[in-house]
């Protein structure tokens, strides 16, 4: 798989070389356990086409969590600002 950029809420790329850093490091640590889930069921015979829909509900799911922590979160900084 190519590398792509990480856009910020801008929509534009991504540049500070920490932040990269962060970002490719998690990527890499998420696809070696999405690997291993993916092989483990693919051993105990789950349909292939149900694997790859299970795992696309299961992170469009995860990222909506993490989006909505995030505005709860930017919430209460702005409350606690008194911007809120």
């Amino acid at each position: 798989m190519a590398e792509q950029d990480w856009l910020d809420s801008a929509g534009q790329p991504i540049h500070c070389t920490g932040k990269l850093r962060v970002l490719r490091e998690n990527e890499e640590e998420l696809r070696q356990v999405i690997k291993e889930a993916c092989a483990d069921a693919l051993l105990m015979d789950v349909a292939p086409a149900y694997l790859r829909q299970h795992m696309e509900q299961l992170m469009a799911a995860i990222v909506a969590e993490a989006i909505e922590g995030t505005k709860s979160t930017n919430g209460a900084d702005a409350m606690e600002q008194g911007e809120g």
